[in-house]
């Protein structure tokens, strides 16, 4: 997955979960992928077209059984030429592959999001890792989870703003490690799916003068989730 790709952008999303799919992503890939994975309901989709799609595709591939030869060769390459039995070991590499594909489709399984999740927003440092995943829920509530924020140091706290019509506001401060759920006002909850947010690093604490005084590391807008209702 190029590190220039801009998983807030729709038509980046869907081109990254073919390569989810078609399993061509690193681990660090995959990392980041599924963090977004895990709270967003248009990568699931996403996701679900490709693997349709792939299915579709190897329905129409006719099965090809490979010649002797080439069990063979693998049996060589890897250190089990001394079973002699051909019929065990294609009964052993079938079983492998089964137990290997189960575990696999456990592994990759996103988690649930939540049921009153309403949007997304996923905070991205320089190579485009999550930092944090910011969820607003259908009440207007901001469920906020720590993934990987290293931009923090010691001493040092995210913030949360809300940037209207220029001003920042603070919506709260980001956890270290967890999870923590912000809960802005009602006049600041009016305006969360169409204001800016922002991110910078602040004292412990927070902002000292009730405005942004360290570095801005991220900005961005609530995803609103498909299907969700919001009632703020």
């Amino acid at each position: 997955m190029p590190d220039q790709w801009d998983l807030s952008r729709p038509d980046e999303r869907h081109l990254a979960a073919g390569e989810y799919a078609l399993g061509v992503m690193s681990a660090d890939e995959r990392a980041r992928f599924e963090a977004l994975l895990a709270v967003s309901h248009d990568v699931q989709r996403d996701l679900a077209d490709w693997r349709e799609r792939l299915q579709l595709f190897n329905e129409q591939l006719d099965p090809v059984t490979p010649p002797d030869s080439v069990w063979r060769a693998i049996a060589e390459r890897t250190g089990a030429a001394r079973w002699r039995s051909l019929a065990l070991w294609r009964a052993l590499a079938g079983g492998f592959a089964v137990l290997a594909m189960a575990f696999s489709l456990l592994w990759l399984a996103p988690s649930a999001p939540s049921p009153d999740e309403a949007a997304v927003y996923v905070v991205l440092d320089e190579s485009r890792n999550p930092d944090w995943i910011i969820s607003a829920t259908e009440e207007g509530a901001l469920r906020v989870r720590a993934v990987q924020p290293h931009r923090v140091g010691a001493d040092q706290t995210g913030e949360l703003w809300l940037v209207a019509d220029g001003t920042p506001i603070s919506l709260g401060l980001l956890p270290e490690r967890g999870t923590r759920l912000l809960r802005p006002d009602a006049a600041l909850r009016e305006r969360l799916m169409t204001a800016d947010l922002a991110v910078s690093v602040e004292p412990e604490g927070g902002a000292p003068e009730g405005k942004p005084s360290g570095p801005i590391i991220d900005h961005g807008r609530l995803t609103p989730v498909r299907g969700a209702r919001l009632r703020f």
